[in-house]
């Protein structure tokens, strides 16, 4: 006997692009990801870096309660605050120089 197939159509739905296509508006085309010479790693995107920062309740209470009331997410109002804190900082005692980390060929090191 043959195994049976189903298809999961809840998972190969995507509601705006059936929105889109019910309005008659075209469907944006998947964009590739970007990958590196003979591998399947994703280009690694430098522009961001997640860190946790543990502070007093109140104060995340409070930055998540402006961030609601201006509709802005938390990542932009946090940003905006470290942004002029920094500012405030480098007019104080000078620019802040960063310093670039070098990453080693993994090839010549091991």
């Amino acid at each position: 006997m043959a195994k049976k197939e189903f298809k999961n159509a809840a998972k190969d739905l995507n509601l705006q692009d059936a929105l889109l296509e019910s309005t008659g508006q075209a469907v944006p085309q998947k964009r590739e990801k970007k990958e590196f010479a003979n591998s399947r790693v994703t280009t690694p995107d430098t522009s961001w870096e997640r860190f946790t920062v543990v502070c007093n309740c109140e104060l995340v209470e409070k930055v998540k309660a402006i961030a609601e009331k201006e509709g802005f997410t938390i990542r932009e109002v946090v940003e905006k605050y470290l942004r002029d804190g920094i500012r405030a900082y480098e007019s104080k005692y000078g620019e802040i120089i960063i310093k670039k980390k070098v990453r080693k060929n993994i090839d010549e090191v091991l």
